[in-house]
């Protein structure tokens, strides 16, 4: 499933860029090559076809090509701070989340969050992982709840979602669109080394990135 519009619908697509990975002696993970192009090019292309407008979370970022840079509004509370940062710069109801490192998310995977939105204030994919929630939708019904939660020093996600109307998209009913790679992240050397090997077994292509 892929549908195709002319023009975006309006919604909002935000990758969180996140800073320098200890993991990966440091190196920041939006510049890692995957697939011919940076992470971070790679994930905003895939919310091109379906966003009217990009966001960028980052404090280090000054700017960044047709993309407005988000920085965090109080720095130091983590990927639910960076959400909230990112709802309150939004021009659209809804945005799109999507962390910058997982290479294998597709635009399919990101529009049929969209297209289940009706209701809900939260639409989320569930993996055999569990839930995803650095790849799903959030309304802006959302600032509130989590600007209390922030308060309060609670950072994890998921916490504020009894507060307003959420969706779980079980991946197991659409396998034609969540493969079982689509939300595997790169968080060390051995991860970035599997996901490129991954990517050259689908495409056929021999190795030539070197960071």
């Amino acid at each position: 499933m892929n549908l195709q519009w002319q023009t975006p619908p309006t919604l909002s697509g935000a990758v969180l860029a996140g800073g320098r990975a200890g993991r990966l002696q440091g190196q920041d993970k939006t510049k890692l090559q995957f697939g011919g192009r940076s992470l971070l090019d790679r994930t905003l292309a895939i919310l091109g076809p379906i966003c009217d407008e990009k966001l960028v979370s980052s404090n280090s970022l000054e700017s960044y090509t047709d993309c407005k840079i988000v920085p965090d509004r109080r720095p130091g509370q983590g990927p639910l701070g960076a959400l909230y940062s990112c709802l309150r710069a939004a021009r659209n109801p809804y945005l799109l989340i999507v962390a910058t490192d997982m290479p294998f998310i597709t635009t399919a995977a990101l529009q049929k969050l969209w297209l289940e939105r009706n209701g809900f204030d939260v639409v989320i994919p569930r993996s055999p992982d569990g839930l995803q929630p650095l790849a799903a939708l959030y309304s802006r019904k959302c600032i509130t709840p989590i600007r209390y939660q922030l308060e309060r020093g609670n950072l994890r996600i998921r916490c504020f979602f009894p507060q307003i109307r959420s969706k779980v998209i079980d991946c197991r009913d659409f396998p034609e669109i969540y493969h079982k790679n689509i939300f595997l992240n790169v968080n060390s050397p051995a991860d970035l080394e599997k996901a490129r090997s991954l990517y050259r077994e689908t495409n056929h292509e021999t190795n030539h990135e070197t960071n």
